[in-house]
């Protein structure tokens, strides 16, 4: 069974930080919308009528996986 014990680990740590890339980092309300920037580095605008825009993509997992380990130290 230890020879999978990295693979394990591989996998716990990409379910991990996907799951802390969905947390939101910051919020700003401007102007009529309102702009959600999320760990993944996501940031999407919401205006008043509804209809929402992709400002910046977020980044590849393998990023995100080193972010969140930078974060969990």
């Amino acid at each position: 069974m230890s020879q999978y014990k990295d693979l394990v680990n591989k996998q716990k740590a990409r379910l991990d930080a996907e799951q802390w890339s969905k947390g939101i980092k910051c919020l700003e309300a401007r102007d009529g919308y309102l702009e959600r920037e999320y760990n993944s580095g996501l940031v999407e605008r919401e205006y008043q009528d509804g209809s929402h825009e992709i400002i910046k993509q977020a980044k590849p997992i393998n990023e995100l996986i080193d972010l969140f380990m930078e974060q969990t130290r």
